[in-house]
């Protein structure tokens, strides 16, 4: 979480990070915890963290990760994962309406330190973000202020 530095406020992006990543810590997944706000015309429009669609159960409750357990990575086994992704909650909790002009900041956690991951959208998520009309894709990747990467939507990796 980045913090003022004295009397100094942190920047936007650093204040939306520090949203998405206070999301993050919301996710009830044991591989990595993920936020994420989305903002059009400095006001925040929607939220979402990766987990179990409500009502199901979650890993953090079960305590049991299948993905985990396989020893997959990042962007394997999405099929036998119970969770949505942050950016997809965050996309289904408003309108196409909404999102179209807007930009979407991303916050990863590592659940074992809760130290920062480099926050990048799947290829799944990259297509739902480019078809919601988002501007760009601002993703923390480091612990400190502007500590960050910004990417047109447009240029995301949405297939492989």
């Amino acid at each position: 979480m980045v913090k003022p530095d004295g009397k100094k406020r942190i920047s936007k992006i650093d204040t939306y990070l520090n949203v998405a990543e206070t999301f993050a810590y919301r996710s009830t997944c044991l591989k990595r915890k993920y936020g994420a706000v989305i903002v059009k015309n400095d006001v925040v429009i929607s939220t979402g963290y990766n987990g179990s669609p409500r009502g199901f159960d979650n890993c953090c409750d079960t305590g049991k990760c299948e993905r985990i357990e396989l020893d997959m990575h990042q962007g394997e086994g999405y099929g036998l994962c119970k969770a949505i992704h942050a950016e997809q909650n965050a996309l289904l909790n408003c309108s196409r309406e909404l999102t179209v002009g807007a930009d979407i900041y991303l916050a990863g956690i590592n659940p074992d330190d809760n130290s920062v991951h480099s926050a990048k959208p799947c290829p799944i998520c990259a297509r739902l973000i480019i078809q919601a009309g988002i501007n760009n894709v601002i993703m923390r990747v480091g612990e400190n202020a502007d500590e960050y990467t910004v990417i047109s939507a447009k240029e995301l990796k949405w297939h492989l």
